[in-house]
């Protein structure tokens, strides 16, 4: 009876009792040890109660219960000790020494109660009575855990955060708020935490994750600060749902992947923490070979020992900037083989600190397509002189014979070598005229050839343009008078002097009027000159207006187009070469000006000339 009724006592007391001997290693281990501490009693016996039970730093407290027990007959304190997953317990510990019998050596009997959640309590009313105030006015949700990981107070936030009042959660295992996927592997987390307790960030590179009472799960970032109180360690945790950053991070990522480039983002010590799909196919790596890594492992070894200071520059003065204009950038793939690039740094400013984000671009085909370009350019560039060398020789060997041709013709006409028949001196103006027709064309051609070339020097200088209006009139006025045609000369009262190119100008209303004479058949040829004054400076508009026909609509969208010939069913042919107006639009471009064209419905046809005052 009296021997069933120990072994009862022994299997079904809710404390644990172990006996060990004078060294504290285990001899006997009750099922309520088991239970309390996770170790069988087969694991537990000849293991000392230190190395299995109490954590690192506190075994001489355990060592001293045991010497007080010994000299004192009995000793009772309680303690923190650890359970075979790491996490810790509070126990209220009572040793009694057993004398030694039959030559047996000392014993010493140990009951460990349980007293966490008494612990908790005591805890929770230092805590709120010293804390409450300062916590519930953070801006985080706050949860304080004692070192068995149980709650002992949550702040408002926390409430709100979580769904739950902080009744509710006095007591819990912080495990409580985890979602059950992550709560057996933050038991090692948080035991190895107490281990070395400092103040440390949660969160970086892990995905963390609250439960809300509903059971709605949302990503969290969770900040740890040991706190030493009277009652022992405490741990602080600062809990921030950070739903909306996640939100905005996927977007961010969203953009990253829809880039055309190839993204790189690097933090301050130079590893790359984001690359983009493009990237990936970019440089042959797979994301997972390249997060982590050095940026310098994408750059050619020849060009690696650089970059680090480069990098360090950008970071010490951040600012977007575009790279590889003169620079001999290149990339380097998993193959090993090497391709040019063109890079765009930005700098990026975020609450984990600096990063870098690098736009990268393949200019392999563009540089090709330049190389294409500078050897066709420097052929057109050797065609180009070659023309220019043919026009500069050719102007004197085609000019010199048509004046000799021109010249000997009007001595015949002049009759000095003697009389003519009527035939003769008809032959001999067709002949004339046929000459200088051939000239203007020479002249035309050469002289498009040198602005074509930009080789058309202009002269700058003080021109008297009612003068040379005065001039062009007293030319062409005989001309429109032989036609039957009336020429009027309107010209601005005051002075029209203005700096331009005069021999540039002359040949515009040269062209201008004699195109306005030869397709008018009745009525007249005006010229209209004024002066204004345009954005501070001065400026000459010049008008050549006449009764003419006018230009259609399809034939105006090639009016200024060399060797453009107009021919309407009312206009009679004509000599010319088509060159008149393309030569005019260009020349007064050249001179900083401007010919434009107004069709007159049933007037005729209008040219004005805008000339501008130019630095001598």
């Amino acid at each position: 009876m009296t021997t069933d009724f120990t072994a009862t006592l022994w299997e079904q007391n809710p404390d644990a009792v172990m006996v060990a001997d004078s060294e504290g290693t285990i001899l006997q281990w009750n099922p309520a040890a088991e239970r309390i501490f996770g170790y069988t009693a087969a694991q537990a016996q000849g293991h000392t109660i230190g190395e299995l039970i109490v954590p690192e730093g506190l075994l001489s407290e355990e060592q001293a219960g045991r010497a007080a027990a010994a000299r004192d007959g009995m000793a009772v304190y309680e303690a923190v000790r650890r359970r075979s997953n790491g996490t810790r317990v509070h126990v209220s510990v009572s040793v009694r020494a057993l004398a030694a019998t039959d030559g047996m050596p000392p014993l010493f009997l140990y009951a460990k109660k349980d007293v966490t959640n008494l612990k908790v309590l005591r805890d929770a009313k230092l805590v709120e009575a010293r804390f409450g105030d300062l916590l519930d006015s953070t801006p985080d949700a706050i949860v304080m855990v004692n070192v068995t990981g149980r709650i002992v107070m949550v702040n408002a936030q926390a409430e709100a955060m979580f769904g739950y009042a902080r009744d509710r959660l006095r007591g819990q295992p912080i495990e409580f708020l985890l979602p059950p996927r992550f709560r057996q592997a933050h038991l090692q987390h948080r035991a190895m935490f107490f281990e070395q307790p400092r103040t440390r960030t949660m969160g970086a590179g892990l995905e963390l994750y609250g439960l809300r009472e509903g059971g709605e799960e949302f990503p969290v970032e969770i900040s740890l600060s040991p706190l030493q109180t009277e009652e022992g360690t405490m741990v602080m945790s600062a809990i921030r749902d950070i739903t909306d950053r996640k939100k905005a991070d996927k977007k961010f990522r969203d953009l990253l992947e829809s880039a055309p480039d190839a993204m790189v983002i690097v933090n301050a010590a130079g590893a790359m923490v984001l690359v983009n799909h493009q990237a990936v196919r970019l440089f042959g790596w797979s994301r997972e070979e390249m997060l982590g890594q050095p940026i310098e492992m994408l750059v050619p070894a020849r060009l690696r020992a650089q970059h680090p200071s480069h990098r360090a520059g950008f970071f010490a003065q951040p600012r977007a900037r575009a790279m590889g204009v003169g620079l001999d950038l290149h990339g380097l793939r998993k193959d090993g083989t090497e391709f040019p690039v063109e890079i765009s740094l930005s700098p990026l400013e975020t609450e984990e600190g600096q990063f870098v984000s690098s736009a990268i671009r393949d200019v392999t085909d563009r540089q090709r397509i330049e190389l294409a370009l500078r050897e066709k350019n420097l052929e057109l560039e050797k065609a180009a002189r070659v023309r220019d060398n043919f026009f500069a020789s050719m102007s004197h060997e085609l000019r010199t014979p048509l004046n000799a041709v021109i010249g000997f013709t009007g001595t015949l006409l002049m009759k000095l070598p003697g009389p003519l028949n009527a035939e003769q001196q008809r032959q001999l103006s067709l002949v004339q005229s046929s000459a200088n027709h051939l000239l203007s064309l020479i002249n035309d051609l050469l002289d498009l050839a040198k602005l074509d070339a930009q080789r058309k020097e202009t002269t700058i200088e003080a021109v008297d343009c009612r003068a040379l209006l005065e001039e062009i009139g007293a030319t062409f006025g005989p001309q429109a008078e032989r036609k039957g045609l009336a020429f009027e000369l309107e010209i601005a009262p005051g002075p029209l002097a203005l700096h331009t190119d005069r021999r540039a100008v002359r040949q515009i209303l040269i062209n201008l009027t004699g195109n306005a004479i030869k397709f008018t058949d009745q009525g007249q040829v005006q010229l209209t000159a004024d002066a204004a004054v345009v954005d501070g400076g001065r400026q000459l508009r010049i008008s050549v207006q006449d009764t003419g026909p006018g230009i259609s609509e399809h034939d105006q969208q090639r009016l200024f187009e060399a060797f453009s010939r107009l021919e309407s069913s009312n206009r009679k042919p004509s000599e010319g070469t088509g060159l008149g107006l393309h030569l005019s639009r260009k020349l007064a471009i050249a001179v900083g000006g401007s010919l434009e064209y107004v069709n007159l419905p049933a007037q005729g046809s209008r040219f004005t000339l805008t000339l501008p005052e130019l630095t001598p």
